[in-house]
C-alpha cells in the first residue's frame, strides 16, 4: 500500500464547498503516480524501456465528497497484474478514517517505442507489492457498451496545451470534467465509470455525444472528428 496526505484547498471545491469530482480523480491518479515511483524495479524497467502506465478504465464510487479545509488520506494498493494490465484499488478517507470515495482503476503498460501495450516481464511483475483486497466494492466490467440508439451530438471542445499531461495527451480527468459539465441540470450521481481508448492531443477537437440511458444513468461517448471513441463516461445514481 502507498498513501499520501492531502488537504482540500479552495481550488479543490465547487460552489457548494465540496470536493469536485475531477479533483478527486486527480488525487487518485497522483497517488498512483507516486506509488509507481516507489516500486523501484518496476519504475526503472519502465524508464529503460520508454514505457508508461496508461489508464484503461476507472470506476469511482462516491460515498461522501470532502469539504473545504478537510484533511484526507489517499491510499492505493495493487491487487493484480496480468496480461497487459495492472489492477489497483484507491481510496480517499477522512481524518477519522471514514471512507469517502473508492476507486477501481485498471492501467495498461504502454511501450512508446513499439507503439502498443505490452506485458510486464515476469521478473518485474513479481517485484510489485501486491495486496489482497477485502472490501465490498462491486467492481463493474472494464468495458462500457455504447448504446445503439440516438444521441445528442454536443459542441466539440478543442484540446488546449494547458490541459495536457506529461505524456502530451489530454489529462485523463479532463474527460470527466468535459462530460460532467454537460450533464442535465439537477442530475445527481454517486458513481462514475470511464473507459479510455484513444488519446487526444493538443489542437484536436473532441466531441461529447450524450446518451440518456434512463432516469438514473447518463452516458457520454467522447469522440474525435472521425467518430472514434476517446473515452466513454457513465454517470449513475446507485444509492437511491
Amino acid at each position: 500500500m502507498f498513501e499520501t496526505e492531502r488537504h482540500v484547498y479552495h481550488s479543490c471545491v465547487g460552489a457548494d464547498g465540496l470536493m469536485k469530482m475531477p479533483v478527486a480523480a486527480d488525487f487518485l491518479m497522483d497517488c498512483c503516480q507516486f506509488q509507481e515511483r516507489s516500486e523501484s524495479a518496476f519504475s526503472e524497467h519502465m524508464r529503460q524501456h520508454d514505457m508508461a502506465v496508461f489508464l484503461a478504465s476507472l470506476q469511482l464510487d462516491i460515498l461522501r465528497r470532502p469539504a473545504f479545509g478537510e484533511k484526507v488520506m489517499v491510499r492505493v494498493s495493487i491487487y493484480d497484474c496480468k496480461s497487459i494490465y495492472g489492477f489497483r484499488r484507491i481510496t480517499i478517507t477522512d481524518e477519522v478514517g471514514q471512507l469517502c470515495m473508492r476507486s477501481n482503476a485498471i492501467g495498461a503498460f504502454f511501450n512508446f517505442r513499439e507503439g502498443r501495450a505490452m506485458k510486464l516481464p515476469e521478473a518485474i511483475r513479481t517485484t510489485l507489492t501486491m495486496e489482497q483486497i477485502d472490501d465490498d466494492m462491486e467492481c463493474l466490467p472494464r468495458k462500457i457498451i455504447i448504446p445503439d440508439t440516438s444521441f445528442d451530438a454536443l459542441d466539440a471542445v478543442e484540446v488546449r496545451p494547458s490541459r495536457v499531461d506529461g505524456n502530451g495527451h489530454l489529462t485523463s480527468t479532463e474527460y470527466l470534467a468535459i462530460a460532467e459539465d454537460r450533464l442535465p441540470d439537477g442530475f445527481t450521481y454517486d458513481q462514475v465509470r470511464a473507459e479510455y481508448k484513444l488519446q487526444a492531443t493538443p489542437g484536436s477537437m473532441v466531441q461529447p455525444n450524450f446518451y440518456h440511458i434512463n432516469e438514473h444513468t447518463k452516458m457520454f461517448n467522447i469522440v474525435n472528428q472521425e467518430g472514434r471513441t476517446h473515452v466513454a463516461v457513465e454517470f449513475s445514481k446507485v444509492i437511491m
